[in-house]
């Protein structure tokens, strides 16, 4: 860990020696934040987002920052073990029949389902909260639609094995449209109210909401808690179509569902003896003995492991590896042909329903994830390493 100076906070960093210029410049920001309380935290897979970096912890006292959370609240990652054994119960051909369906079965990048999967009501039961007022009643349509699928970006359905070929799939996704809404407009909200309050910002996507002063900060807060539990909800409706599809293809008769963690949210906690609302985007809490969730490149490891509970880090993680290169430079640098073939090379089944995005997600364009490790070796503790077999891209 490195302390990064020349802000009013310190910056406590596990981001290596390079960091991304825009990352760093957005962290410092976060250090001049008035609202920002002890400290802030940079995670190893950090690189730059919308006013905070993704891999950044902003601890703050009475007030939320949407944009310290981010556009795809509450997205995160599950994880079910099966029974089945890599080349023994699962051959490569009941893989690509089970990948097949799969993508049958879960709509991908901007595809929603024709009609709705459920009702309304039946939602609001699954995920036993009422839709707050914050919530656009247009934004609950789309959701209804919305429920089931992946979305697009680095989302992905994934099939893995353990050093003892025992297989796992993993999934990442958040709240698809209906976090980005209410994200958006809270962000311009708060943005409307500190500006009327003249209020000294290192960044206008850093806008924050006092819950002592203005009614839409508990608002924001309800809405976000409904977009978590929605992207919990959205998460274990595709898990339920994966093992339906290994039972179909592989004869699965084990498809345990281990944990789920969401990387995109606010939490009121206490650190360093003091109560205040941690912002982590893109960041897991690693807890003492909170088992996380770490998934590498598309093509590369992925880990389970359990967290150390670092006060520096406010007891949090890494939530992957972290890009080193947008998107459109990593379509420039290679073809979607030449991602096919690296996959193929490694054994991999790899499926995308938008192919020409493949580049987008290569491993070439995300951090070695062996290396994203190492630098948290104080956050968390691995425990097992797992190997993609066959992935759906978002």
């Amino acid at each position: 860990m490195q302390i990064i100076a020349g802000a009013r906070l310190p910056i406590y960093s596990w981001a290596g020696e390079e960091i991304e210029a825009e990352a760093l410049r957005q962290v410092l920001n976060l250090g001049n934040l008035e609202i920002a309380i002890d400290h802030v935290a940079l995670m190893p897979d950090a690189h730059s987002g919308f006013g905070m970096p993704i891999g950044g912890v902003l601890f703050t006292e009475g007030a939320v920052v949407p944009y310290a959370i981010g556009v795809d609240i509450g997205c995160g990652v599950a994880i079910a073990r099966t029974n089945l054994v890599w080349e023994d119960t699962l051959t490569p051909e009941r893989l690509r029949n089970v990948l097949r369906q799969v993508q049958r079965d879960v709509p991908t990048g901007f595809n929603v389902h024709r009609r709705p999967p459920v009702t309304l009501d039946r939602l609001l039961d699954l995920m036993g909260l009422p839709a707050p007022s914050g919530v656009a009643r247009g934004w609950l349509d789309r959701a209804l639609v919305s429920l089931g699928t992946l979305g697009g970006g680095n989302h992905f359905l994934e099939v893995q094995r353990d050093d003892d070929n025992r297989v796992y799939f993993m999934l990442h996704s958040g709240s698809r449209n209906l976090g980005k809404q209410i994200c958006d407009s809270f962000a311009k909200r708060a943005l409307q109210v500190d500006r009327a309050a003249r209020r000294d910002l290192p960044d206008p996507e850093l806008a924050y909401l006092r819950f002592d002063e203005d009614e839409d900060a508990t608002r924001y807060w309800d809405a976000m808690a409904f977009a978590l539990r929605w992207a919990e909800v959205n998460r274990r409706q595709m898990m339920d179509r994966v093992e339906a599809a290994f039972r179909k293809y592989a004869s699965v008769h084990a498809f345990e569902r281990l944990v789920d963690v969401h990387h995109n949210y606010a939490a009121t906690e206490t650190h360093g003896g003091r109560r205040g609302i941690v912002h982590r985007k893109g960041a897991v809490r690693a807890g003492a003995g909170d088992i996380v969730l770490i998934p590498g490149s598309m093509g590369t490891a992925s880990y389970i492991g359990v967290g150390l509970g670092n006060p520096l880090a406010f007891e949090t993680c890494q939530h992957g590896a972290g890009r080193v290169m947008g998107r459109n430079a990593a379509k420039r640098l290679k073809s979607a042909a030449e991602v096919f073939e690296e996959m193929a090379g490694w054994g991999i089944e790899f499926i995308s329903n938008e192919p020409k995005t493949a580049a987008e997600e290569a491993a070439f364009a995300y951090k070695d994830i062996e290396s994203v490790m190492a630098l948290s070796a104080d956050l968390v503790r691995p425990v097992t390493r797992l190997r993609p077999l066959g992935v759906v891209k978002g």
